[in-house]
């Protein structure tokens, strides 16, 4: 039988010192952010702030320690709307630590980020094709492959990314990502995201959470899916806690009685700036009618398709997008839905009109 306990990794934003040799002395397992390690240009120089490489992991402070890397996805998308370093630069680093897994590069969806359907559907796209960059780049190097990260905002979504993602087998570990600011209940809550990947996801499979708020615990403990979660808000309570003054002393301290406190309630039960957040605003647009949304979602498939193909970059995407977006919508209050649009449609992307109508038809279908 499966084991259903809940493991609680410790988030630490420091890569080294004695918040790493505290939890590594209290066996705390530990998630690392791929930011902690990265270095930029220093001041004066030309690319000054820019990502320069990675910093290596210190092998004699990580030894012992059951360590997870994370590819810092929503850091990347609020401070600077993509990530900084190309696959091969995360696999640099990757490569050069001892990690218990190592989650693929992914692009999030929560509403700061991604508050509307043609964002999310290009995001969603991207995180597929970033886990075969990131697959491809570590079966070449011979590093273990990738945690898979399912991304989404709607339940739906999240079963599209798990059909998008370019995986025959699935593996025994999956990330759920943009579940840190979400509610628990409702339809886009995160019992309602765990019941539809647990539909759709083989039955070996299990989950990691990540940035899951400790309130959630209790209900997640006993969930046969939920693997482990993490989370950094013992260090977001103790700056609240004491605003100036935090030595290492008094962190180290919050540390321990915070991952004690998961801990004991997840063994308890038995067994942004800068950042584009929406495409098509319906303020600007004067809101959008079922037909003028379905023609934006074809826009954003066939766009998605050569995101995953690899045949377009998403930030490419996302400004094409944008752009052709208003052209349809355009098209569209002047003619209707004609032949002549669709010929307009098809100009603007190859496909754009055949998707319209197929996407139509499933609307129009009693089926």
């Amino acid at each position: 039988m499966r084991s259903t306990q809940l493991q609680v990794r410790i988030g630490i934003p420091v890569t080294g010192g004695r918040l790493v040799a505290a939890a590594k002395e209290r066996g705390f397992p530990v998630l690392f952010s791929a930011n902690a390690f990265a270095r930029t240009y220093s001041k004066g120089h030309e690319r000054e702030g820019d990502f320069r490489s990675f910093r290596r992991p210190d092998p004699q402070q990580l030894a012992g320690l059951d360590v997870a890397l994370d590819s810092a996805g929503f850091v990347a998308a609020v401070r600077y709307g993509e990530y900084r370093w190309s696959v091969s630069d995360y696999l640099d680093l990757v490569e050069s630590g001892e990690w218990t897994w190592w989650a693929s590069m992914d692009l999030c969806c929560e509403p700061a980020i991604a508050a509307d359907r043609p964002l999310r559907l290009l995001r969603i796209a991207g995180t597929a094709r970033k886990l075969a960059e990131c697959r491809d780049e570590a079966a070449r190097r011979g590093a273990p492959a990738p945690m898979p990260v399912l991304q989404g905002w709607s339940a739906a979504e999240y079963a599209l990314c798990a059909d998008w993602l370019p995986l025959t087998e699935w593996p025994a570990l999956v990330g759920i990502g943009s579940v840190c600011r979400r509610a628990l209940h409702g339809p886009d809550g995160l019992l309602s995201i765990l019941d539809s990947v647990d539909r759709i996801l083989p039955p070996h499979v299990r989950l990691h959470l990540f940035g899951v708020k400790s309130a959630a615990l209790s209900l997640l403990a006993n969930h046969p899916r939920v693997a482990s979660v993490d989370s950094m808000a013992w260090d977001f309570q103790a700056r609240a806690a004491r605003r100036t003054g935090r030595d290492i002393e008094f962190r180290v301290g919050h540390m321990e009685r915070w991952a004690k406190k998961q801990f004991r309630v997840a063994q308890a039960m038995p067994g942004t700036t800068g950042v584009q957040s929406m495409l098509f605003d319906p303020c600007v647009f004067n809101g959008f009618t079922d037909l003028e949304s379905l023609a934006l979602e074809a826009l954003t498939l066939r766009h998605a398709d050569l995101l995953m193909s690899g045949d377009i970059e998403y930030l490419d995407a996302v400004s094409q997008v944008a752009q052709d977006g208003a052209t349809v919508i355009a098209l569209l209050r002047q003619r209707g839905l004609t032949d002549a649009t669709l010929a307009a449609f098809d100009e603007l992307i190859f496909g754009l009109a055949e998707e319209t109508e197929e996407l139509l038809s499933r609307q129009r279908s009693p089926w």
